[in-house]
């Protein structure tokens, strides 16, 4: 008996691939595979008269390279707008880099090989430096040398890639994603990404997030374990990519995907410009987290109230180079009038201490625990200094606060305000204008959750960082697949601790702000706001499920499940207490089907 193709593709075994989901939605679709890594390069040795023809080619690459790099900008504007076009001009920037072309250039010259292998050497050498580097964000910049360096090969041999036209709606599936192969796709029928390499800040995420499609990245084994033409379904919500699923699954996810459409369209029929209160009465403040300029439109777009947290790190990474402070100035006067009234926190530059060295410092051995945030700032008086002056400065035009982050010690604090004041008296001496601010204190280790008390004497707020608190506490590397099952953000100890240092700014009379995942996770926020959160700051585009979800809960009853998780004593038993009194007590917003797991 002939068995059909489709039969043959439905005796494939469902696998569930778990990786970080970087863009929220499902998608169900088909597989279409890219294939995006290195081309194979040899190296040839020229004769002597053969170098400068070989110059004249690279030179001639490299012009080709920038003519398609400006039309995939112009595309990139027009499909994604310009906040996301940015990207490209980095691109450019590396075209036009002497001392990169230079590089290149001697290689040919003085080892007399021919470019493609010269291209390569070079591309290499600087990749070395920036696989040191510990921060997430300017270690993926990497990947702007690597595609810069593949655009110049394909330059090199003559061609030049076409626009990829896709005939159905696709799933693209890639080991990984440089930014200008995403813009040569067609936006229309790429519905959802799934890639083998990235991060929440990898160029995957942040155009993926400007689409409004489904991405899950870090998915070690999805390029290997897919072909083209493949059934596949794309949960970020989950971080969860299934291939070749069941049709009970398939019905399963149809059902969920029609829910999050449905409730999509009651998000955009909501009010998301007045204030926001619980269904008692409770007012809370939806604030928006900023690095990138690609999200800054979301902040009026989805009716955020200010910026309550600005990571300041973009700014060295953009222009490859410790920004100065007129550069500064500007950068913040912008991000002051984006938050309007609400006003923005500014954290101070979160960088590890290889980031002054170009990578010429040993790498520490544990960075999580070294030379890095306010530890590095101290240590560096001028980049504070500077950083200090310009926010100073910025501040005259609007509302803002500076935030220091990872403090465990009061004396961090003490240090950097004395720092912060003596260029503040300094910028009066110059006569230059400068406004007020507040200065908070990023709780974010155990250390500065056990002299909360102490440390709410000492600062106008805290911002309370969920992500690294989650991670001290329980010593756990949230990226690290090997560990993942111990990584519970509502292990007990975890809301403990929250717990703790909400109540030490209330009684001190100070504002506290909650970042990170856990404040833009509808089931996350409600229990936030049951341990005495008012003010959540997240990534712009979780703002609306966020606020739909808490003006329909009571923040009593939000008080008291999360009173009973604080007596529980293991992260099972909150997780199961959870779902049994969210679906009870509120089961047109969490139902079985739609619950989150809760075991990250």
């Amino acid at each position: 008996m002939m068995i059909g193709k489709r039969e043959r593709r439905l005796e494939k075994r469902e696998e569930c691939l778990r990786g970080l989901g970087v863009s929220d939605g499902i998608f169900i679709g088909c597989v279409l595979r890219l294939h995006t890594g290195p081309r194979h390069i040899y190296r040839a040795t020229l004769d002597e008269k053969e170098v400068v023809r070989e110059m004249r080619r690279l030179r001639a690459a490299v012009r080709l390279a920038r003519r398609q790099l400006l039309s995939i900008r112009s595309r990139a504007e027009k499909k994604l707008g310009a906040d996301q076009a940015y990207i490209f001009d980095a691109h450019l920037l590396l075209l036009e880099d002497r001392k990169l072309l230079d590089d290149i250039e001697n290689l040919i010259r003085h080892e007399r090989v021919n470019a493609e292998w010269a291209v390569k050497v070079a591309a290499d050498r600087i990749l070395a430096i920036y696989d040191e580097i510990k921060d997430d964000y300017l270690r993926e910049r990497g990947s702007d040398i690597e595609d810069v360096m593949q655009r110049i090969l394909v330059a090199l041999s003559g061609g030049q890639t076409a626009y990829r036209q896709l005939t159905e709606d696709a799933v693209i599936v890639a080991e990984d994603l440089p930014p200008s192969t995403i813009a040569e796709l067609d936006f229309e029928h790429a519905c959802a990404i799934a890639t083998g390499a990235g991060g929440w800040t990898s160029h995957t995420a942040i155009i993926a997030r400007a689409l409004g499609i489904p991405a899950v990245v870090a998915l070690s084994e999805i390029y290997r374990r897919t072909r083209t033409g493949d059934e596949i379904i794309v949960d970020a919500s989950r971080g969860e990519v299934i291939i070749h699923p069941t049709r009970a699954t398939l019905d399963h996810y149809r059902l969920i995907a029609h829910k999050a459409r449905a409730a999509r369209q009651s998000f955009a029929s909501e009010n998301v410009r007045g204030p926001l209160y619980t269904s008692d009465g409770r007012e809370i403040f939806l604030r928006a987290n900023l690095e990138l300029p690609a999200e800054y439109e979301g902040v009026s777009r989805y009716g955020a109230r200010g910026v309550g947290l600005y990571r300041s790190e973009f700014l060295l990474s953009h222009r490859g180079a410790m920004p100065t402070e007129d550069e500064q100035v500007e950068a913040y006067v912008e991000v002051s009038k984006l938050a309007g009234e609400d006003g923005a926190t500014i954290r101070l530059f979160d960088l590890g201490g290889d980031k002054m060295s170009g990578g010429l410092i040993e790498p520490e051995r544990n960075p999580a625990l070294g030379l890095r945030a306010i530890r590095f700032i101290l240590s560096r008086e001028e980049v504070l200094r500077t950083q200090a002056r310009a926010i100073l400065r910025a501040a005259a035009h609007g509302r803002l606060q500076i935030v220091l982050p990872m403090v465990s010690d009061i004396t961090d604090v003490r240090r950097a305000r004395r720092i912060i004041d003596e260029e503040c008296a300094r910028l009066e001496d110059e006569g230059r204008q400068i406004g007020n601010i507040n200065l908070g204190a990023m709780i974010e280790v155990p250390a500065a959750v056990w002299v909360a008390e102490h440390l709410a004497r000492e600062v106008d707020f805290f911002s309370l960082g969920t992500n690294d608190l989650v991670q001290y506490l329980l010593a756990v590397d949230r990226a690290n697949d090997e560990v993942a099952d111990w990584f519970r953000t509502l292990h007990p100890a975890v809301l403990q601790n929250i717990s703790r240092t909400l109540a030490a700014a209330a009684r001190a009379e100070i504002s506290s702000i909650v970042c990170g995942e856990m404040a833009g996770t509808p089931l996350y926020a409600v229990l936030l706001i049951g341990l005495g959160a008012t003010q959540l700051s997240m990534t712009t585009s979780s703002i609306p499920r966020v606020r739909h979800v808490l003006a329909q809960i009571s923040s009593v009853d939000a008080k008291e499940i999360a009173n009973e998780c604080l007596e529980c004593t293991t992260a099972d038993d909150v997780e199961e207490l959870v779902r049994l009194r969210f679906s009870a007590k509120w089961p047109h917003l969490f139902t079985p089907e739609t619950l989150p797991p809760l075991r990250n």
